[in-house]
Protein backbone atom coordinates (compact mmCIF):
# COMPACT_ATOMS: atom_id res chain seq x y z
CA UNK A 1 0.00 0.00 0.00
CA UNK A 2 1.68 3.15 -1.13
CA UNK A 3 2.51 5.86 1.49
CA UNK A 4 -0.80 8.09 2.60
CA UNK A 5 0.06 12.24 2.63
CA UNK A 6 -2.08 13.42 5.15
CA UNK A 7 -1.26 15.40 8.39
CA UNK A 8 -0.89 12.10 10.89
CA UNK A 9 1.67 10.33 9.07
CA UNK A 10 4.12 13.67 9.52
CA UNK A 11 2.99 15.72 12.84
CA UNK A 12 4.64 16.07 15.39
CA UNK A 13 2.43 15.15 18.85
CA UNK A 14 4.97 16.65 21.28
CA UNK A 15 3.60 20.34 21.40
CA UNK A 16 4.80 22.89 23.14
CA UNK A 17 2.44 24.65 24.69
CA UNK A 18 1.61 27.52 27.45
CA UNK A 19 -1.62 28.94 28.78
CA UNK A 20 -2.46 32.46 27.84
CA UNK A 21 -2.09 33.16 31.55
CA UNK A 22 1.65 33.24 31.33
CA UNK A 23 4.07 36.07 31.50
CA UNK A 24 6.85 36.99 29.26
CA UNK A 25 8.84 36.00 31.66
CA UNK A 26 7.79 32.19 31.45
CA UNK A 27 7.08 32.32 27.88
CA UNK A 28 10.85 33.61 27.28
CA UNK A 29 11.76 30.24 29.81
CA UNK A 30 9.83 27.81 27.87
CA UNK A 31 11.03 29.18 24.38
CA UNK A 32 14.58 28.72 25.73
CA UNK A 33 14.45 25.30 27.31
CA UNK A 34 12.39 23.57 24.27
CA UNK A 35 14.67 25.56 21.62
CA UNK A 36 11.61 27.11 19.93
CA UNK A 37 10.41 29.87 18.87
CA UNK A 38 7.00 29.31 18.47
CA UNK A 39 4.25 28.50 21.23
CA UNK A 40 0.77 26.95 20.73
CA UNK A 41 -1.55 29.05 23.44
CA UNK A 42 -4.31 26.52 25.02
CA UNK A 43 -6.65 27.22 27.30
CA UNK A 44 -7.69 24.59 30.40
CA UNK A 45 -9.62 22.29 27.80
CA UNK A 46 -6.22 22.34 26.11
CA UNK A 47 -7.89 23.66 23.14
CA UNK A 48 -6.32 25.88 21.17
CA UNK A 49 -7.07 29.84 21.70
CA UNK A 50 -3.62 31.55 20.15
CA UNK A 51 0.31 31.25 18.93
CA UNK A 52 3.02 33.38 19.90
CA UNK A 53 5.78 33.63 18.63
CA UNK A 54 9.49 34.78 18.90
CA UNK A 55 7.78 37.92 17.08
CA UNK A 56 5.38 38.11 18.88
CA UNK A 57 7.71 39.05 22.01
CA UNK A 58 9.72 40.89 20.17
CA UNK A 59 7.36 43.55 18.46
CA UNK A 60 5.77 43.47 22.30
CA UNK A 61 8.66 44.81 23.71
CA UNK A 62 9.17 47.71 21.62
CA UNK A 63 7.55 50.50 22.89
CA UNK A 64 4.61 52.48 21.08
CA UNK A 65 5.90 55.41 20.50
CA UNK A 66 9.31 53.68 18.60
CA UNK A 67 6.56 51.79 16.48
CA UNK A 68 5.03 54.91 15.26
CA UNK A 69 8.73 56.92 15.21
CA UNK A 70 10.97 54.63 14.02
CA UNK A 71 14.12 56.68 13.94
CA UNK A 72 13.91 58.00 17.25
CA UNK A 73 15.25 54.71 18.19
CA UNK A 74 19.13 55.72 17.45
CA UNK A 75 18.53 58.00 20.26
CA UNK A 76 17.22 55.86 22.43
CA UNK A 77 20.57 54.69 25.47
CA UNK A 78 21.35 50.90 25.99
CA UNK A 79 19.18 50.90 28.87
CA UNK A 80 15.68 51.15 27.77
CA UNK A 81 15.97 47.58 26.18
CA UNK A 82 16.57 45.75 29.82
CA UNK A 83 14.57 48.36 31.24
CA UNK A 84 11.35 47.82 28.89
CA UNK A 85 11.92 43.93 29.40
CA UNK A 86 11.65 44.30 33.09
CA UNK A 87 8.79 46.81 32.75
CA UNK A 88 6.80 43.67 30.49
CA UNK A 89 7.88 40.80 32.49
CA UNK A 90 4.93 39.82 34.39
CA UNK A 91 2.19 40.48 31.36
CA UNK A 92 0.21 38.04 30.37
CA UNK A 93 0.28 36.89 26.48
CA UNK A 94 -3.25 37.30 26.05
CA UNK A 95 -1.96 40.76 25.58
CA UNK A 96 0.11 40.21 22.37
CA UNK A 97 -0.60 36.76 21.23
CA UNK A 98 -1.39 35.92 17.63
CA UNK A 99 -5.28 34.38 18.44
CA UNK A 100 -6.32 34.07 14.39
CA UNK A 101 -4.68 31.07 14.13
CA UNK A 102 -5.20 28.57 11.43
CA UNK A 103 -5.53 24.91 12.35
CA UNK A 104 -5.53 21.73 10.58
CA UNK A 105 -7.03 17.63 11.38
CA UNK A 106 -5.18 14.99 11.45
CA UNK A 107 -7.14 13.45 8.88
CA UNK A 108 -6.53 16.56 6.39
CA UNK A 109 -4.07 15.68 3.28
CA UNK A 110 -0.84 17.34 3.16
CA UNK A 111 -1.75 19.61 0.60
CA UNK A 112 -4.42 21.56 2.59
CA UNK A 113 -1.76 21.65 5.46
CA UNK A 114 0.93 22.83 2.65
CA UNK A 115 -1.33 25.65 1.28
CA UNK A 116 -1.98 26.77 4.81
CA UNK A 117 1.18 27.50 5.36
CA UNK A 118 2.21 28.34 1.99
CA UNK A 119 -0.50 31.03 2.16
CA UNK A 120 -0.36 32.84 5.35
CA UNK A 121 3.18 32.16 5.65
CA UNK A 122 2.41 29.47 8.81
CA UNK A 123 5.69 28.13 10.18
CA UNK A 124 3.78 26.35 12.94
CA UNK A 125 0.25 24.93 12.23
CA UNK A 126 -1.58 23.52 15.64
CA UNK A 127 -3.71 20.09 14.44
CA UNK A 128 -6.70 19.73 16.44
CA UNK A 129 -9.16 16.97 16.67
CA UNK A 130 -12.96 17.49 16.23
CA UNK A 131 -13.27 18.96 19.67
CA UNK A 132 -10.85 21.68 18.86
CA UNK A 133 -8.57 20.14 21.52
CA UNK A 134 -4.73 20.24 20.54
CA UNK A 135 -3.27 16.56 19.15
CA UNK A 136 -0.53 17.85 17.48
CA UNK A 137 1.45 20.45 15.11
CA UNK A 138 3.02 20.40 11.72
CA UNK A 139 5.66 22.91 10.78
CA UNK A 140 8.03 23.33 8.01
CA UNK A 141 10.40 20.84 8.72
CA UNK A 142 7.69 17.97 8.79
CA UNK A 143 7.06 18.82 5.37
CA UNK A 144 10.06 19.13 4.09
CA UNK A 145 10.45 15.59 5.23
CA UNK A 146 7.35 14.32 3.34
CA UNK A 147 8.56 16.24 0.04
CA UNK A 148 11.82 14.16 0.67
CA UNK A 149 9.68 10.84 0.72
CA UNK A 150 7.91 11.64 -2.44
CA UNK A 151 11.61 12.07 -4.00
CA UNK A 152 13.01 9.33 -2.29
CA UNK A 153 15.51 10.70 -0.35
CA UNK A 154 16.77 9.27 3.20
CA UNK A 155 17.55 10.97 6.40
Amino acid sequence: MPKQYIVANYMQSDVNTISEHSTVREVVEEMIKAHTNGLVVVDKQHKVVGMLSSWDIIAYVVPDYLEEDKHLAAFESGDVFAERIKEVENHHVSKFMSTHVHTTKASHTLMEAATLLSEFHIRQLPVVDDNGVLVGYLNRTDLKRAIGDVLGLQE
